[in-house]
């Protein structure tokens, strides 16, 4: 194994809404940082514009089947790595399938590019010491600021919405969304003309184009979904950020104050199959929040190089996610527009839930048979999301992650089957869904509070009993915002990283 003896003064773990937002404010303060990064940077006109050199493509076209897997997990079986460029991992446990992502620039280059505030009332308050949903507003509005991200409106010309496909339905009603949503997407000034454009980072990119269905679920090659790597990795590389693709941490080990510096990160560089060793004083852990558990519930347990944590894989949720697939012939092919396409419900006297809506973007793209690409075309993603019990359990066992959450302890699920099941009485038109809950959004099992006793990290991100060791991600959140996460991430981040800085800049 290869040892370093220079000492980083932090390291940063994943690209991500925690990772990329942690390591840019970091940067951008005159802080040495070097992120490390377990997937490849991604080929499109915005990293080949930046010099990126090695880059490797989305799966799309051929490759779809063999780097649309990065890994798979199967319940009672080890993880199998499949290809170390794939874009998604996939782990099927006991009750839940939780899907996550590995690029630089982490879940952003596959969202559906929607931006909402918690939809949970006061969502920051009563967890942590001068941690507040006032003292969060100013990072949400930085954040937003950084993403360019503009307010979802008719003016921006998008087809295939829902409020226009159930404009005129007796049985499908649109409700207004709760709150404000942004979309992460560069339009172009006047709808249905988009053009390439130099940011003013310097980064050259394709204006998003609704009609030719590019920027979808397998990436953004032209650059109109504003990815972290344009937003924040990029730039913040030419201010001295140091990344490290195809980088995957296997553990991290607290040192002895006999150290200079007190972690030790254990890595292996996929680019060439080294093993390494970096000394760190300070490590922020944004690896994603069921990657995020993994590599601590391994270090602790597995390896035994970190100790304590006694709350650590506790409270994981699924932030209330449900997915199906509609067949909806009646409206012909609805692959143009963006990802997501708006809320609608079952009209009816009850007060059926909010469902997403969306559809398969780019689909001439997938190397797929005449007649299931024409079904594809066609076929409407439905989504549920809420909060649900927060009740499930991260563990490691038998050398890898396990995790254990039952849905029939979470309300939320049963509201969403029963306004799916209304939809299906109304419409004739079959859903397909499965039983147990398949999510995008795995919360908490590092979760933020007041006390060691109920916690694992404090109102500052930082681990109770390990000093310098910091959780910026989905992990270690409170609790669920119960609408799409990555806004209330990025801003938890910045936080976590606004702290850092604070009390750096007073111990000096």
């Amino acid at each position: 194994m290869d040892e370093t003896s220079a000492v980083i003064d932090v390291i940063v773990i994943g690209s991500g809404f925690g990772g990329a937002v942690a390591a840019s404010r970091l940067t951008d303060a005159g802080i040495a940082v070097t992120l490390l990064e377990r997937g490849p940077w991604r080929d499109t006109v915005a990293t080949r514009s930046a010099g990126i050199a090695r880059t490797t493509p989305f799966p799309r076209d051929l490759s779809l089947f063999t780097r649309l897997l990065r890994s798979l997990r199967l319940p009672g079986s080890p993880r199998l790595t499949l290809n170390r460029h794939g874009l998604f991992d996939i782990h099927v446990d006991r009750g839940v399938s939780i899907i996550c992502s590995s690029n630089v620039g982490g879940g952003s280059h596959v969202y559906s590019g929607l931006q909402r505030l918690p939809h949970v009332a006061n969502f920051w308050d009563g967890h942590a010491k001068d941690v507040s949903t006032a003292s969060l507003q100013q990072h949400y509005e930085a954040v937003l600021a950084d993403m360019g991200s503009p307010m979802a409106s008719p003016a921006l010309g998008l087809p295939n919405t829902t409020y226009q496909r159930y404009a005129n339905s007796n049985v499908i009603e649109t409700p207004s969304p709760e709150g404000p949503t942004w979309l992460g997407f560069l339009f172009p000034a006047e709808p249905g003309k988009p053009q390439t454009i130099i940011d003013a980072n310097g980064i050259t990119r394709n204006q998003v184009d609704v009609a030719a269905n590019d920027d979808g679920f397998l990436g953004s090659p032209g650059g109109g979904k504003t990815s972290l790597d344009i937003a924040y990795l990029i730039p913040a590389m030419r201010k001295g950020l140091k990344i490290r693709d195809l980088c995957e941490v296997q553990s991290i080990e607290a040192l002895g104050d006999q150290s200079p510096a007190r972690y030790a990160v254990h890595v292996i560089d996929h680019h060439s199959g080294a093993k390494q060793r970096l000394l760190a004083a300070n490590v922020i852990i944004a690896a994603g929040g069921l990657n995020t558990l993994r590599l601590l519930l391994r270090s602790r347990d597995g390896t035994k190089t970190l100790s304590g944590m006694p709350n650590l894989g506790r409270r994981f949720g699924c932030n209330g996610d449900f997915m199906g697939w509609w067949d909806q012939a009646e409206y012909g092919d609805i692959t143009a527009g963006l990802p997501a396409r708006g809320p609608f419900r079952a009209r009816g006297p009850e007060d059926f839930p909010v469902l997403g809506g969306g559809a398969f973007p780019a689909i001439d793209r997938y190397p797929l048979p005449h007649f299931l690409k024409q079904r594809l075309r066609r076929v409407q993603w439905i989504a549920g999301i809420g909060v649900d019990a927060m009740d499930g359990v991260a563990r490691w066992t038998g050398g890898g992650l396990r995790v254990d959450f039952n849905g029939d302890n979470s309300p939320v699920f049963a509201r969403i089957k029963a306004g799916v099941r209304a939809l299906v009485e109304l419409t004739g038109k079959r859903i397909h869904y499965t039983k147990n809950p398949i999510t995008v959004h795995p919360t908490g099992g590092a979760c933020m509070g007041d006390s060691i006793a109920t916690a694992v990290v404090d109102g500052n991100g930082e681990v109770f009993d390990h000093p310098g060791l910091y959780v910026a991600d989905a992990a270690a959140l409170p609790a669920e915002p119960g609408g799409p996460p990555s806004l209330t991430i990025a801003a938890w981040a910045s936080h976590v990283a606004a702290r850092f800085i604070a009390q750096r800049n007073a111990s000096r």
